[in-house]
């Protein structure tokens, strides 16, 4: 699927996205052309994709809450897609376990995160049981991204 300067390519995006081609070939040690063709093959077969990530924190939405949401099993897509609306909720995703959703919720404070509870979630009467956690501090997967470097550097290799 992917090689080893796709791979380190990948890799060097993700720590910086708008590296230009020339840079790139430096330190990767092959001709800008090749990076160039590298990217467009990477992009179109769907393998990355190079987005803005604003700082929500700088922006002023600092406070984060993950929320498990217990749903009426024979509403649950309705639920989703209502939840999937809402300007909060920035990740939203079916679940295996105690819950059938989970969400991260991002907000200014704790108050408006309590008040979305209060009055998002609470006026969905299908929603059963929530339980939210809020973060404290995020060690790894920073500025609304998965870090998947560890990831896909060791991709390919037997475990």
């Amino acid at each position: 699927m992917i090689d080893d300067l796709d791979r380190k390519l990948i890799i060097e995006l993700q720590e910086n996205g708008r590296e230009g081609y020339v840079k790139l070939a430096k330190k990767m040690g092959v001709v800008e052309g090749t990076i160039r063709k590298r990217i467009k093959n990477l992009l179109g077969k769907n393998l990355i994709k190079i987005v803005a990530v604003p700082n929500m924190r700088k922006l002023g939405y600092g406070f984060i809450g993950i929320a498990g949401i217990q749903v009426k099993m024979e509403d649950l897509r309705q639920v989703a897609e209502k939840l999937a609306k809402n300007k909060h909720i920035c990740y939203l995703a079916f679940v295996t376990g105690r819950y059938d959703l989970m969400a991260i919720v991002v907000t200014k404070s704790p108050e408006e995160l309590a008040q979305f509870i209060e009055r998002e979630i609470s006026a969905i009467p299908s929603i059963l049981r929530t339980e939210t956690f809020v973060n404290l501090d995020t060690i790894k997967g920073g500025d609304g991204l998965m870090d998947t470097i560890e990831l896909i550097h060791h991709m390919g290799a037997t475990p």
